[in-house]
């Protein structure tokens, strides 16, 4: 009996931590960041140096990792990255192009990618892939990011839908001419 206790209570408690850790709302996160990341962003770890920070998915203290994320490079006429780290990101590569790092950073990290490290860049129409390879060198891990358009591209009036009225516009005039000269003769 004592055993399934404790047992239940171990559950209990592990199931209260990953569930804090899973509902944590990113400032920089939906309906702003244009990115489809692979893992739920943060990463991060317990925060051992009182900066307030939290995460969504655990990164172990002192390892390298990657976050990746997909997204569509013809909405925006401009775009930036912004990134959030404690400690170093190795390298960011945009399509396999490097566009960032190495950059070692110490202290707390900024809870808003927004208020860290600023890297315009020039994605290609349509799909990209943007890969940062990050690394933690110990006491607490962090790596936010988020990639924000400017400048909505607006879409162009499909004149396919107007080849019709056109047609009917352009075709009435010369009917009507045909059949005046007709009835002249």
């Amino acid at each position: 009996m004592k055993t399934t206790t404790y047992l239940w209570m171990a559950l209990t408690i592990m199931a209260l931590t990953n569930s804090v850790n899973a509902q944590y709302a990113r400032p920089c996160g939906d309906g702003v960041d244009l990115c489809q990341w692979v893992q739920a962003m943060p990463l991060g770890s317990q925060d051992n140096s009182g900066c307030g920070l939290s995460y969504n998915t655990y990164w172990a203290l002192n390892t390298d990792t990657t976050a990746t994320c997909s997204f569509d490079g013809s909405l925006y006429q401009g775009h930036t990255l912004y990134i959030s780290i404690d400690n170093d990101v190795l390298s960011c590569t945009l399509n396999g192009v490097p566009i960032f790092g190495p950059k070692q950073h110490d202290g707390c990290a900024p809870a808003d990618p927004r208020n860290g490290y600023v890297i315009p860049i020039s994605p290609t129409q349509g799909s990209n892939t943007l890969v940062c390879e990050i690394r933690d060198r110990g006491v607490m891990s962090h790596f936010d990011a988020c990639v924000v358009g400017e400048n909505p591209v607006t879409p162009l009036p499909e004149y396919s839908s107007l080849a019709v009225p056109m047609m009917i516009l352009l075709a009435v005039p010369a009917i009507a001419f045909v059949i005046a000269k007709r009835q002249k003769r």
